[in-house]
């Protein structure tokens, strides 16, 4: 994922001074789709996304996830690593640390963040700050399992918790 990300921020930076002209997504496209990062199952890289079913070497399933708006969810049987690689505006990360308190992390690109079995998450527009109109994350999820068939609510404690610290209240479904 380090190559991955490295390899996308060099085509970031080409765009220096033209900013505008920058699509992430296709940067991210691109990159992914390179022989040097292609997976020994390759992710189908067609459409708007998210971009699914691809296999890393340990046969744990890989898939480039796009976000417009917050999900907070858990996966019961499911450990996921993140790793964002790029964020439209400004981004947190929503857990419950070990001391089953509600944590806020900032997000970069290249950060990795490992979510446990049933650990609640949320990727968030920076608290406290202006929300871009077209904010998004776009992370890689690496899990065990299918997502779509393991993704559940979370509870009415870890909502209050939810709202606690990012100040507006949790976001409903998953």
């Amino acid at each position: 994922m380090k190559a991955v990300y490295e390899d996308f921020g060099k085509i970031r930076a080409s765009f220096s001074g033209q900013e505008s002209a920058f699509n992430p997504k296709e940067a991210l496209r691109e990159v992914l789709g390179r022989e040097e990062h292609r997976l020994p199952t390759a992710m189908d890289l067609s459409g708007a996304g998210p971009w699914r079913n691809g296999r890393n070497r340990h046969g744990r399933a890989v898939t480039a996830v796009f976000l417009p708006k917050v999900e907070l969810h858990r996966h019961a049987k499911s450990r996921t690593d993140q790793f964002p690689m790029y964020v439209v505006g400004e981004t947190d990360a929503f857990s419950i640390g070990e001391d089953a308190q509600p944590v806020l992390a900032p997000v970069t690109g290249g950060d990795h963040f490992h979510n446990s079995p049933d650990a609640p998450h949320a990727f968030l527009p920076k608290v406290g700050k202006p929300i871009p109109e077209n904010w998004e994350i776009a992370f890689i999820a690496i899990t065990p399992r299918n997502l779509k068939e393991d993704t559940q609510a979370v509870s009415d404690e870890v909502r209050a918790a939810y709202k606690r610290v990012v100040g507006t209240d949790a976001p409903l479904g998953v």
